[in-house]
C-alpha cells in the first residue's frame, strides 16, 4: 500500500481534484488533516471517498492548536505514522501538501531492497501561466544543472544562477518511508529520533508534481492561506519580500478592482513563467500522467481501524509526535 498524509486548507472542489489526481497516480490511501478549525464540513465530505480518512482541526486539536503550520504538519504526519504502524505496518507513507501529487513508478518502489528505508521525490514544478484549461497542467519545470542555471542567469532570466531562484516552491523534494522503519517524518525528509536525516534513495522515477501558484487564481489563494496559517517564511528572500508585499496596509483599503489588478501585477512579476522562452531552450518537461483506472477500486480492510485510532488520538496528548520541536517551532 502507498499511503499519503497531508495537512491542508482549501475548498472542497480543489481538495477533491487533488485527491483524484493522487489516487489516479497510484496512491492507495490518503490521510488528510483539514487545517481549519472553523470548517468541519470539508472533512465530513472527504470521508465519503472510500480511500480517504479526513480529520477536522477542531476535533483533532481542541484547545492545543499550535500557532505554527510546520509544527502542526509534523504532529499530524507522525500521529498518522504511529496509527499505520499499529493498523497496517506494511508499505510506504509519503508526506505531501495539498498542491502535490506523487509521480513515481509504483512497481519499482515495491521492488526496492528491504534495507532501503526512505526515498526522496524530486520536484517537478507546474509551469505558471495565467490559466490552464480545466486546471490540467501539462508542462512542468525540472531542476536545472549548473550550466543551465548559468545560461538563464547570463540571459537575464534569473536573479541568481540557482534552482531556488528558478523555482517558486521548494527544491528539496518530498520524502517517503517504509511504515515499518524505526524513523519519523519531517516536512521534507525522513529523520531519526534526534532529527538527523535518514539516508534516502533517489532515482529518476521518484518525483512529485508541485502545483505551486501555477495560475493567477491559485497564486491569490496560496498567498491568502500563507498569511493566515501561521507559516513563517524562512526561505529565500524573494518569498519573504512577496509575503511582506501581500501584507501592505493598502490591501485593507483598496477597492476590489484595484486589489485584483495589484494581484495580477504581482503574479506577473514574481510567478508567471516564460513558456515560449523555456521551451525554446529545451528546459521544460511533459510528464506522462497516468489515466484514471477503470472499474471499482479495491477495498481497504484497514481504513475503518485507522479512522477509529485517529479518533482516539484526538483526545490525547500529542507531545510525543512533536519530533523534539516545541509547539512554537516553525
Amino acid at each position: 500500500m502507498i499511503t499519503t498524509v497531508s495537512t491542508v486548507k482549501d475548498n472542497l472542489s480543489r481538495l477533491e481534484r487533488w485527491i483524484d489526481r493522487n489516487l489516479t497516480a497510484g496512491v492507495d490511501r490518503m490521510l488528510v488533516f483539514v487545517d481549519d478549525r472553523d470548517d468541519t464540513q470539508t472533512a465530513e465530505a472527504l470521508n465519503a471517498h472510500r480511500s480517504v480518512v479526513a480529520v477536522d482541526a477542531a476535533t483533532w486539536w481542541g484547545d492545543d492548536f499550535s500557532p505554527r503550520l510546520n509544527a502542526r504538519q509534523r504532529v499530524n504526519a507522525n500521529a498518522a505514522l504511529a496509527v499505520l504502524r499499529d493498523s497496517d505496518p506494511q508499505g510506504w507513507l509519503f508526506h505531501i501538501d495539498g498542491d502535490e501529487v506523487l509521480h513515481l513508478d509504483k512497481q519499482r518502489l515495491q521492488g526496492l531492497a528491504d534495507d532501503v528505508e526512505a526515498v526522496l521525490l524530486s520536484p517537478l514544478e507546474a509551469l505558471a501561466q495565467w490559466e490552464w484549461p480545466n486546471d490540467e497542467v501539462t508542462v512542468f519545470k525540472r531542476l536545472l544543472a549548473d550550466e543551465e542555471l548559468n545560461l538563464l542567469h547570463l540571459l537575464g532570466r534569473l536573479e541568481r544562477p540557482d534552482n531556488s531562484s528558478y523555482f517558486r516552491g521548494h527544491t528539496v523534494g518530498k520524502a517517503g518511508m517504509r511504515v515499518s522503519t524505526d524513523a519519523w517524518l519531517d516536512i521534507h525528509r525522513v529523520v531519526d529520533e534526534s532529527r538527523t536525516p535518514v539516508a534516502a534513495h533517489r532515482a529518476s522515477w521518484l518525483q512529485v508534481l508541485h502545483y505551486e501558484s501555477h495560475t493567477l487564481e491559485e497564486f491569490a489563494r496560496k498567498w491568502s492561506n500563507h498569511l493566515t496559517s501561521g507559516h513563517r517564511l524562512v526561505a529565500r528572500s524573494e518569498r519573504r519580500r512577496l509575503a511582506s508585499a501581500m501584507q501592505a496596509e493598502g490591501w485593507k483599503e483598496w477597492p476590489t478592482e484595484l486589489a485584483d489588478q495589484v494581484c495580477r501585477e504581482l503574479f506577473a512579476a514574481t510567478a508567471l513563467d516564460d513558456r515560449e522562452g523555456l521551451e525554446r531552450l529545451g528546459l521544460l518537461v511533459t510528464p506522462a500522467l497516468p489515466q484514471r483506472p477503470t472499474g471499482p477500486a479495491p477495498g481497504d480492510p484497514h481504513l475503518d481501524r485507522i479512522e477509529e485510532q485517529l479518533a482516539v488520538l484526538a483526545s490525547t496528548d500529542k507531545s510525543r509526535f512533536w519530533l523534539g520541536a516545541p509547539p512554537s517551532d516553525s
